[in-house]
């Protein structure tokens, strides 16, 4: 399977450290792998790509890496369009500029590696036939986005740079947050989640959505130690803090509209969908709720029930059971 970014976050669509921490389970810090072998392999294509001169260059690159074109641009290697397009922001001063800020910011690559490596090291731990994907970065000028499946990830690292960079990614300000590149490797791990995570196909609920999601995020913290709770959900501290306290409030809401088992897909989007805010709550009240609100389920169905590991969770594809084996009624923990 393969996914993009905006994909995952918009399919089915003190007090901060409090909320961070009280919900947090110790299993990933227990799990000793120092013994996990892996291998990270990053190949890096965006500097021969960038020294390129000719149109007959790019198509013989191209035709050298097909894999990836066919995979990052979904067109064919020999695609005229495509080398012209490449041409044109290879050559392009203002791209180029781009480019050597991306150099600048990234540098060597060693630190997102050994980052890779800690996270395959622990999801080898859970899952011993766990197959360390290929990993590429790559130049796009924002053309492109993340891709990650089971076998390749695609990083194009301009995206990444964050907000100094000279340009962005087009898209609203609010989630802008999650291209930075401390978000990188948890949206790659919170993706290559789905492999493991169990759903009942014939239950279309919020419910069973929230429960997804939720899942996903306990499998990010668990196999990245100490993660903070925003690079997960990639939430600003402020919208955690907002959603911790107002969370009883925000219950309230799902369960006087009857909104936990609803199957309207429209009014199912407005809770896990990408919005500044839910409207229908408040303007306090951060887009993509409902994931937030399937995290804290998921982990208080933790906190129930210590003994459920990683990967009993992650199988368990009863949505129902976990929520009321979870016991969440929109509290908050002393």
């Amino acid at each position: 399977m393969k996914y993009r970014i905006l994909g995952f976050f918009c399919f089915i669509s003190s007090c901060f450290y409090a909320c961070q921490s009280s919900e947090s389970t110790t299993e990933a810090s227990d799990v000793d792998v120092s013994n996990v072998k892996v291998s990270v392999n990053i190949e890096r294509l965006e500097e021969p790509l960038m020294q390129l001169k000719t149109k007959e260059e790019i198509k013989g690159f191209l035709e050298k890496h097909r894999t990836f074109v066919e995979t990052f641009y979904q067109t064919p290697a020999n695609d005229t369009a495509l080398i012209s397009r490449l041409d044109y922001l290879i050559h392009y001063p203002e791209i180029q500029e781009l480019y050597r800020q991306t150099q600048e910011e990234f540098g060597n690559l060693d630190d997102l590696k050994k980052e890779f490596e800690g996270a395959f090291k622990h999801i080898k731990y859970h899952y011993p036939d766990f197959k360390e994907p290929k990993i590429i970065t790559t130049f796009a000028a924002l053309d492109n986005e993340l891709v990650v499946s089971d076998s390749l990830i695609i990083i194009p690292l301009e995206s990444f740079i964050g907000p100094k960079a000279k340009y962005r990614p087009q898209h609203p300000n609010y989630m802008l947050r999650r291209y930075d590149k401390p978000y990188i490797v948890p949206t790659v791990v919170t993706l290559l989640s789905r492999k493991y995570n169990k759903i009942d196909i014939n239950d279309r609920t919020l419910l069973a959505d929230m429960v997804f999601y939720g899942k996903s995020f306990e499998f990010t913290r668990a196999v990245i130690p100490n993660i903070a709770d925003s690079l997960v959900m990639a939430y600003a501290d402020s919208n955690l803090v907002k959603s911790w306290h107002n969370q009883g409030q925000v219950w309230a809401h799902f369960i006087d509209n009857k909104l936990l088992y609803e199957t309207n897909d429209r009014i199912k989007d407005k809770y896990i969908g990408e919005r500044p805010y839910v409207t229908e709550i408040g303007t306090d009240c951060p887009g993509r709720i409902g994931q937030w609100l399937g995290w804290r389920i998921v982990s208080r169905y933790r906190t129930e029930n210590p003994k459920i590991t990683l990967e009993e969770l992650m199988q368990n594809a009863n949505a129902r059971e976990i929520f009321e084996q979870s016991k969440y009624k929109g509290q908050t923990e002393e």
